[in-house]
């Protein structure tokens, strides 16, 4: 399989083994990998560094399990199936309820550099989004410190939670993997909950479209979550909502490179480049959390 910055092959008895070959600017960070897998040893495969192959441009090749499943974009289960979409949000919740049980929080020198970054790149988003974002946009600025600060756990948080990531069984809709962590950071929890809005809708040429029944699975995610997460209270609430609203602007905000870093704010061009954060960050009042 070829990937944008690796090429990726199956092999062993049953194909039950994945050896990825990586060029130097998209190597795997083996901590974060690691921490995620014993996060979350049911969905994220082990992964082995193997070495590298080559001498001027050395591949970097890497040993992981093949995990069952197909990509949930590809699964293709239909809304209305509310069976297999449940199983699918409740195995969601159960993944983000492991994150919050693992508080893996940095050093204060470590966070407080984390805090001025993101206020660096939040300021950038201000300055060059249109003015219909602001109003969102300006609450989160002002909830970085606490965010950042001792209130919310901090975790390993996906780079790229979308459909392509996250491998479904397409009987049940059980998921059976999440994949792709190059791109794996450390943050407040919260950040990640973007990718739970491409369980509950998809975007189409006219825009952002909500599953009919979408209320009803936003619920069953935090009913899930609620009696999974360890010590979560209706006053972590207030900041898990803004860390989400972050994650919408971080994630959908910024065009980024191979490597994950910020390259420029994204432009509001007719190819529909701002869709996503018109969709959820230009909205008059924050989503409610169930």
């Amino acid at each position: 399989m070829q990937g944008v910055c690796s090429y990726t092959v199956a092999a062993g008895p049953n194909k039950s083994k994945l050896f990825q070959f990586r060029d130097e600017n998209s190597i795997i960070d083996m901590g974060n990998i690691s921490l995620a897998h014993a996060v979350h040893p049911e969905f994220v495969a082990s992964c082995k560094y193997l070495g590298t192959m080559g001498d001027s441009r050395p591949v970097y090749i890497y040993e992981m399990e093949h995990l069952p499943g197909t990509a949930h974009i590809m699964a293709r289960i239909p809304p209305e199936d509310m069976s297999r979409q449940r199983n699918t949000i409740k195995d969601f919740a159960r993944f983000f309820a492991q994150s919050w049980n693992n508080d893996v929080r940095p050093c204060l020198d470590a966070t407080t550099s984390l805090l001025m970054e993101f206020q660096s790149n939040f300021d950038l988003l201000a300055q060059n989004l249109p003015s219909r974002f602001a109003p969102n946009l300006d609450r989160v600025r002002k909830e970085l410190p606490l965010l950042f600060s001792k209130a919310l756990p901090f975790v390993l948080s996906h780079g790229d939670l979308n459909t392509m990531n996250l491998l479904v069984n397409r009987t049940t809709g059980n998921i059976t993997g999440i994949v792709d962590w190059a791109e794996s950071k450390i943050l407040p929890f919260g950040f990640a909950l973007y990718g739970l809005e491409n369980l509950l809708g998809r975007m189409d040429s006219e825009g952002w479209r909500y599953y009919d029944r979408y209320r009803e699975l936003e619920s069953l995610f935090w009913q899930t979550f609620r009696g999974e997460a360890h010590n979560f209270s209706d006053a972590d609430l207030h900041l898990v909502r803004a860390a989400r609203m972050a994650g919408f602007f971080y994630h959908y905000g910024f065009n980024f490179d191979s490597k994950g870093a910020i390259q420029s704010v994204r432009t509001d061009q007719p190819d529909g480049s701002l869709a996503y954060l018109d969709a959820f960050c230009a909205i008059d009042e924050w989503a409610p959390l169930s």
